[in-house]
């Protein structure tokens, strides 16, 4: 019998789509005996996708781009403007290229993070290109009205729980072809050892409260500085761990402040590959609310400080996190300090949160697509 071929598609605007494309690669390598491919989308961009991808970089750099973000956002999450989808994809990834890529390895199942892939394989179905069963993930608190495109061709939309999937329902989906599992993350990402070794490698004081400080998804955002700058000075007798992931420019400015000012509380990082090494040694974790950032939040049960983010989906994810009383809205630098002197004052306020991240079930959803990938591939005509 041939292995079946599956397709694992992601798009880099922002780094949680290729995050949870690798963590469903990496558990299907392991226990999956499919062939599988990986392919980044934006690999394949022309000059528009180069533009389109620059412009979403930038919305995280001022509170006014952030704004502008969310106003074409709610914009195209409308049925009347995202009428062109298909013309949109074709204009972004214009790319002879991708296509015969995606033919040539003629997949049998695609599992996309990012909507263009869906799109993309909706489009090649359709024309008989390819014949490929088609998994879409949402990766947010909130749906938008791209990732139900071409919803028919799409066999399986992944959730992050009921609440998105009766909202979809109500938007007359298919109930049948919906799964509130959560948004992928790896599998034993809240399996930690040695605690003790990770605190002394961060150089955490076990008499003090941790604010772990993520500033913005891997690529680590300039707009973060501000709050972690209010932070510092508020001088509250606490461990700070800011990491800036691959920005060295905000890296070394915040190490020239630290450094000014001789704070011994504070201590910076550049990008990392133990954010849940992190998160386990973290009381409180302040970031803006991108799907994959809060959903590793809610694995490992740690409540949220969440600063000012991308605008669009991300209000709605906040949205989400404060409702259920998982975290609180800092939209100024200064309500970041507020909070964090209120955790700090209310003893019953951490205890309080912890205890209602406590009846967030625990996230086994790459497990879960595996088996329904079965399901699927076994029921393919």
């Amino acid at each position: 019998m041939e292995r079946k071929k599956v397709l694992i598609t992601y798009a880099t605007y922002g780094s949680g789509h290729k995050t949870v494309a690798n963590y469903i690669y990496d558990y299907l390598k392991k226990y999956s005996d499919y062939e599988i491919k990986i392919i980044d989308l934006m690999d394949y961009e022309n000059i528009v996708g180069l533009i389109s991808k620059k412009a979403f970089e930038q919305n995280f750099k001022s509170k006014a781009s952030s704004i502008f973000f969310s106003i074409i956002y709610t914009l195209f999450d409308t049925k009347t403007t995202t009428i062109p989808y298909r013309q949109i994809t074709k204009a972004v990834f214009n790319n002879k290229k991708l296509t015969n890529d995606i033919i040539s390895f003629n997949p049998d199942l695609l599992i996309s993070s990012h909507f263009f892939g869906n799109i993309i394989l909706g489009m090649l179905n359709k024309k008989k290109l390819t014949n490929s069963k088609i998994i879409s993930i949402i990766t947010d608190y909130k749906s938008h009205k791209m990732w139900l495109k071409d919803e028919k061709s799409i066999d399986a939309l992944i959730v992050s729980n009921d609440i998105v999937k009766n909202e979809l329902i109500k938007n007359k989906i298919d109930s049948e072809k919906i799964y509130s599992f959560g948004i992928p993350i790896k599998e034993d990402f809240s399996k930690i050892e040695n605690i003790k070794e990770t605190k002394q490698k961060y150089k955490v004081d076990n008499d003090k409260k941790t604010f772990l400080f993520f500033a913005g998804g891997s690529a680590g955002s300039s707009f973060s500085y501000k709050y972690f700058k209010k932070l510092l000075e508020a001088e509250y007798d606490i461990n700070i761990i800011y990491v800036c992931g691959k920005n060295e420019k905000l890296k070394n400015k915040a190490d020239k402040i630290i450094k000014k000012h001789q704070y011994k509380n504070a201590y910076t990082l550049g990008f990392s590959k133990e954010v849940n090494k992190l998160l386990s040694i973290s009381d409180v974790v302040i970031t803006k609310p991108g799907g994959l950032s809060i959903t590793e939040c809610l694995e490992m049960k740690k409540p949220m400080l969440l600063i000012s983010g991308n605008g669009g989906q991300e209000i709605y994810n906040a949205k989400f996190v404060c409702k259920h009383g998982y975290g609180m809205n800092c939209l100024t630098s200064r309500h970041l300090v507020k909070n964090v002197e209120k955790i700090l004052k209310t003893k019953t306020l951490l205890f309080s949160m912890g205890n209602k991240l406590k009846k967030y079930n625990d996230n086994k959803s790459v497990e879960k697509i595996y088996n329904l990938s079965k399901k699927i591939l076994k029921n393919k005509v």
